[in-house]
């Protein structure tokens, strides 16, 4: 059995590199909307694996959030769980000419941090900061489904791959 103290950063990593992804899962503010984040619009959810230095397990996922600014912000929550892993994540995110920038805050924990990387052409490329950790988030999105993968550096979980659907 892991540590309770590795198991909370594990899921701290996982759930604020996840809450990168954000602008894959918003609602749309307005159908004419034409940022790189009105082309993510609608509801999302999904299921994937964590791969950790102890096994591969199923997680399910599910975001509900609100684009503006003619589809260059985005706000939204989104929440997974596994059988190891559980977190809530609101995020805030803006595109200026392809860069975004933006903040994230895992509520059952309490752990917020940075977002920054690029987005355009239905690809998000990102990290994801805090003082606890770094992860790298590759999203590509292809019509009604969206890959996304979380590399977190230096920590217990390796790799999390999650396929979308828009609902």
């Amino acid at each position: 059995m892991r540590p309770v103290l590795e198991v909370i950063r594990s899921v701290a990593l996982a759930g604020a590199a996840a809450g990168l992804t954000l602008p894959l899962w918003a609602a749309p503010s307005q159908a004419q909307s034409k940022g790189a984040f009105a082309e993510y619009a609608g509801a999302w959810s999904g299921s994937g694996r964590v791969e950790s230095a102890s096994g591969t397990e199923s997680i399910r996922c599910r975001a509900q959030g609100q684009v503006g600014e003619g589809g260059t912000s985005v706000t939204q929550r989104l929440v997974c769980a596994s059988a190891s892993y559980q977190f809530n994540i609101d995020c805030r995110a803006t595109d200026k000419s392809g860069q975004v920038s933006g903040s994230w805050n895992e509520t059952t924990r309490g752990i917020s941090g940075s977002l920054s990387g690029t987005v355009g052409s239905g690809r998000l490329q990102a990290v994801v900061n805090s003082p606890l950790f770094t992860a790298n988030v590759s999203i590509v999105s292809r019509g009604k489904t969206q890959e996304v993968v979380i590399a977190p550096q230096n920590n217990d979980v390796r790799q999390v791959s999650v396929r979308l659907t828009r609902s």
